[in-house]
């Protein structure tokens, strides 16, 4: 984290940027989910995309911000947050999404299954489940991708980058599962109106979509990695 945080122990830094990150993001994002049905997936995207990208405005000068348990995940892989952090990362997360939801549900006329997740077109449970962990690797691989050092010449706004590329996935994914991604965007609509069906893919297709990612990412592209495919390429160069 540095020493940006001042005072503050990096674990206290970390927990309310992600409490008031994770908040900001379910609060718009979710709002976007309300409006223009007609409009189909354009405003959830944007909506999300958004919010993402002005939350790593807002703290990414403070430290990373990851607003998702999967990300974490793929961040814990890689190497570049210790156990204790994933927990901290974790705790935050899942607070905040409580509390930006809950401060939509309170803010805006009631709704029944506000910004719920379920599976649309007729798709299965297991289709559902694959597209989440295939959205979810490529979103970890862009996030990998837009913070690696090795792209630092290319660094102009990660911001953007990594929100235009959640405004893309989500865009083409929310048709078909509604555009799960994230476990602490999941978990707030089903505890408020008690539906957890189909809860599970939404909270394991993340986490092992981006799990995968990050494999893919640390032993292919990572060229810290002895082992890793840039290693090998640049060794035959």
């Amino acid at each position: 984290m540095g020493d940006e945080g001042g005072e503050y122990p990096p674990y206290i830094i970390s927990f309310f940027t992600e409490v008031i990150g994770t908040a900001i993001m379910m609060y718009i994002g979710c709002m976007g989910c309300i409006q223009h049905p007609e409009l189909g997936p354009i405003v959830p995207s944007f909506a999300f995309g958004l919010s993402i990208l002005a939350v790593i405005q807002i703290f990414h000068h403070i430290g990373p911000v990851h607003l998702n348990p999967a990300v974490s995940i793929g961040f814990l892989i890689v190497s570049k947050i210790a156990w204790q952090n994933f927990l901290v990362y974790l705790a935050g997360q899942f607070i905040g999404a409580f509390v930006g939801y809950g401060a939509l549900f309170l803010l805006t006329p009631e709704m029944e299954n506000m910004c719920l997740l379920k599976n649309k077109l007729g798709l299965n449970v297991v289709q559902c489940f694959l597209n989440e962990v295939l959205c979810s690797m490529v979103l970890m691989l862009l996030i990998l991708g837009a913070v690696d050092e090795k792209n630092k010449d290319f660094k102009d706004s990660i911001a953007l980058r990594i929100a235009m590329g959640v405004t893309g996935i989500i865009f083409a994914l929310e048709p078909f599962t509604g555009a799960g991604l994230n476990p602490a965007r999941s978990v707030p609509p089903a505890v408020f109106f008690l539906n957890f069906e189909n809860l599970w893919q939404y909270m394991l297709g993340p986490a092992a979509g981006m799990a995968i990612g990050a494999v893919l990412y640390r032993f292919f592209f990572d060229g810290g990695e002895a082992h890793s495919l840039h290693t090998f390429l640049r060794s035959k160069e």
